[in-house]
């Protein structure tokens, strides 16, 4: 059985373009594991390859859910087991790529996470409760689960006072199930950072396009437009909180932190081999050659 591997680094660093090519040289095909990109309607604003985008490469787990219907970890770890377990059984390799941590370690069984049921007298009360007491009492209930999450994401919220009332782990660390090629991408600070203001710039239109589309569609969509960069901007731009200009500034400036977070949660990552995205496929030739036969 080939070698998994794991694509992982900064935004707007080049994961996709990186990902696909390499998928192409060894006979790859991606499994996301990227959040927002689950969501229908979150596309250009979550950096989503479009189909024509995709280099002939099959990608799986985007587009899977609406964002009225929120995929906890635990879901998403069994979608990514099952996705990973059918691209090996046809013989190809698994591309496990996305910007968020803890859903690519969960694909990867790095981390084994466990859900709980809805429990209607919580979500009963949480619909009458204010946004202060109910993260006070998720506060109460799980300080360090509750602490991660953003004061205004109702749903997360709701989500740790039932684990905690289920007496529920949201997540376990466990022992590497299966070999793993872990392959880091990284830049210069100067032209990371560039790449992010040019995004930014390029993106703005989209994002207030797609906002104001998802914006429309309830509450359970715009609790996920609020906490997710980008969105969350464009969406305060439009309610005339802030004009364009200050607006797309945030932006750039709430991208660069996402991005200093990302690499200072893979930096801890062991057994990485760092590349630059430009020529990091010439940089694994040799390593590919042998584990990646084709």
């Amino acid at each position: 059985m080939s070698m998994r591997v794991a694509v992982f680094g900064p935004t707007a660093v080049g994961k996709t373009e990186f990902a696909i090519a390499l998928a192409q040289r060894i006979g790859g095909e991606i499994v996301n594991a990227d959040a927002v990109q689950l969501y229908r309607g979150f596309d250009r604003g979550s950096a989503k390859p479009p189909l024509g985008e995709r280099g002939g490469v099959a990608h799986h787990l985007l587009d899977i859910a609406d964002p009225e219907m929120p995929v906890s970890v635990a879901v998403y770890q069994k979608l990514a087991e099952h996705a990973i377990r059918e691209i090996e059984r046809r013989g190809r390799v698994a591309v496990i790529t996305g910007g968020s941590g803890l859903y690519l370690r969960a694909a990867l069984g790095e981390w084994r996470a466990f859900g709980s049921p809805p429990q209607e007298d919580v979500r009963s009360w949480a619909t009458q409760a204010s946004l202060e007491e109910l993260r006070a009492r998720a506060l109460a209930a799980d300080p360090g689960a509750a602490a991660r999450i953003s004061p205004r994401d109702r749903p997360r919220l709701v989500r740790v006072i039932e684990r905690a009332q289920a007496g529920v782990s949201p997540r376990v660390q466990s022992p590497l199930p299966q070999p793993v090629l872990k392959i880091g991408l990284q830049r210069p600070r100067k032209d990371l950072y560039a790449r992010i203001d040019e995004r930014c710039a390029l993106l703005w239109p989209l994002l207030l396009e797609e906002t104001a589309a998802l914006a429309a569609r309830g509450e359970q969509a715009k609790a996920l437009v609020q906490r997710t960069i980008g969105y969350r901007e464009a969406l305060e731009a439009m309610r005339g909180e802030r004009q364009a200009d200050e607006a797309i500034a945030l932006l750039r400036q709430n991208t660069r932190r996402l991005a200093k977070r990302q690499l200072t949660w893979w930096r801890r990552e062991p057994s990485t081999i760092w590349v630059r995205p430009d020529d990091g496929l010439a940089q694994l030739g040799p390593t590919l050659s042998v584990l990646y036969a084709h």
